[in-house]
């Protein structure tokens, strides 16, 4: 029997057991987790729960609990807007809070809901999510100009069952218009060449959903469906698990302590090859409060059913990978989150993908790494609502490549890990301004570098077996945004935005650069 198939029945009986209460998470689209990494650097909360994304939103209550109380002992930690914006997440989350807190930590006001409905110990709610965005990209590479529409709606169920059963559904189409070159190309169902594509006309339809089943307690949560996952203490990225790659059907086990937790996934991935699979797991540690280390491992494989071995929680896949041929794509990451400095936070993720030690650490081809460091300065030079990040990664040649087309760490056409993929860099430093509960003023200046070769093309070098980072025709871009937000009224968001973005070698091409002009209007409500 398949194994998805099993862990269905898992959790139908262990709903019908009644032995575990319900669990959902807080979708990694939701505002708030912005506000709650500047409550981290101010100290206002200790956990190592947010390098491991999405939070259940139990635990986001438990954390909005902790920050109330530490602004009630020391009211002057927290500004007129923190407050403000603390009130309104509470609200996002009061039956959660209902059933940990005291009245006196319950919010004034509700989150709104489209439809509500209660039966003993069911209920579910439905809201209604509804996007409307205007892009426009001019310059040297969009030749003609690109004015396009976007138009995205959908819908959002959550709720349990008897108290055990929990169940979520996020479901979103979105209508493209001005997209002709995607037209002229014609429909995509080749998972290879990304998301499904649908066209009808003048309109390109792209659709997407979460969907899954939970049942547990905090020290066992069990989940079957379709969601994503987000690793690491990274703002603009994360090395092993990002949300640059579609969501994924999977099976999880996860175990929540007051000191560490323990977390496990195993993905359905989607490739043209054939059944492919990602295998995770990763623990979290609090060593002081204010000190958070982290170890992550996870496996790529394909072309076969999925492997038990794989399945087992607790297995160490480097060695399951052994046992099983060696010829899967195991790679581990070591994280390290700092808070214990008042009004900063620094962090820094080293990912090893291959290596070996009787070969040179930094120029054998065959030990490929990456890491990341930044930090986060809330209210900086007492500059009161600001926050200031900085952040840069290095991914080295031919990581998350692999010698076999089914290993590669890819999931439809993206790269599971950074955004940048193998052979590039980027620096970022940005500044945050929050004016007040409903304005928020965001300015970035971001300068990246690429070099030739991706994931799916290269997993060694052409002769000899010394790699080089960055040589050749690298791909320069310096870009600086601008993104201005205003919360109209609860759950009512409008944002401009505009990045002027300069390219040298597009393309690894020496004689080719761009100056690109890029704006976006959006206005989209959650009701």
């Amino acid at each position: 029997m398949r194994c998805h198939v099993i862990a269905f029945t898992v959790l139908w009986a262990l709903a019908c057991s009644g032995a575990f209460a319900q669990k959902v998470n807080v979708p990694l689209d939701y505002w708030g987790y912005q506000f709650l990494d500047r409550m981290e650097a101010k100290g206002l909360f200790f956990s190592h729960e947010l390098r491991n994304r999405p939070i259940m939103r139990a635990t986001m209550a438990k954390l909005l609990i902790e920050i109330d109380k530490k602004i009630a002992q020391s009211p002057g930690r927290a500004t007129k807007t923190d407050i403000q914006l603390l009130r309104q997440i509470k609200g996002d989350l009061t039956d959660e809070i209902e059933k940990i807190s005291s009245s006196n930590h319950l919010p004034s006001s509700r989150e709104q809901h489209t439809a509500k409905w209660q039966e003993d110990a069911s209920y579910g709610y439905l809201d209604l999510y509804g996007k409307q965005a205007i892009v426009s990209n001019r310059g040297d590479q969009y030749q003609p100009q690109q004015l396009l529409s976007e138009t995205t709606l959908g819908g959002i169920i959550r709720g349990n069952l008897g108290g055990t059963l929990h169940f979520y559904l996020d479901a979103r189409n979105a209508i493209t218009r001005g997209e002709s070159e995607v037209r002229a190309q014609g429909e995509n169902f080749d998972v290879s060449k990304g998301s499904p594509v649908v066209i009808s006309g003048p309109n390109v339809y792209r659709d997407r959903a979460l969907a899954y089943l939970t049942v547990g307690k905090s020290w066992l949560l069990l989940k079957c469906g379709r969601d994503e996952v987000e690793w690491g203490p990274g703002f603009h990225g994360g090395l092993s698990l990002s949300r640059n790659a579609p969501p994924a059907d999977m099976i999880s086990i996860s175990s929540h302590f007051r000191r560490f937790s323990f977390n496990s996934y195993h993905l359905f991935l989607r490739s043209s090859l054939g059944s492919k699979y990602l295998a995770a797991h990763r623990i979290d540690i609090t060593v002081i409060p204010g000190l958070y280390l982290a170890g992550t491992e996870t496996v790529v494989y394909g072309g076969r059913n999925a492997e038990f071995a794989y399945l087992n929680p607790l297995m160490p896949y480097h060695i399951a990978e052994h046992h099983l041929g060696d010829r899967d794509n195991n790679t581990m990451s070591f994280e390290i989150s700092c808070t214990l400095l008042r009004g900063f936070k620094l962090y820094g993720e080293y990912f090893i993908d291959d290596m070996t030690s009787t070969k040179s650490l930094t120029r054998y081809f065959g030990n490929k790494f990456a890491f990341l460091c930044g930090g986060h300065w809330a209210d900086p030079f007492k500059l009161r609502n600001v926050d200031l990040r900085w952040e840069y990664a290095r991914i080295e040649p031919f990581v998350y490549a692999h010698h076999d087309s089914i290993n590669i760490y890819t999931h439809y056409d993206k790269v599971i890990g950074h955004w940048l993929g193998p052979n590039s860099d980027s620096h970022l430093i940005q500044l945050d301004y929050q004016m007040g509960k409903s304005f928020r003023g965001e300015l970035a200046f971001e300068y990246i570098r690429q070099g030739s070769g991706d994931a799916n093309t290269k997993a060694r070098p052409e002769e000899g077996t010394r790699k080089k980072f960055l040589t050749g025709p690298v791909e320069k871009r310096r870009l600086l945004g601008v993104r201005l937000v205003d919360q109209l009224k609860r759950d009512l968001f409008i944002s401009i935005s505009y990045t002027y973005s300069d390219t040298r070698n597009m393309d690894y091409d020496i004689s080719r650069s761009s100056v690109d002009h890029l704006a976006r209007f959006e206005l989209h409500v959650n009701y």
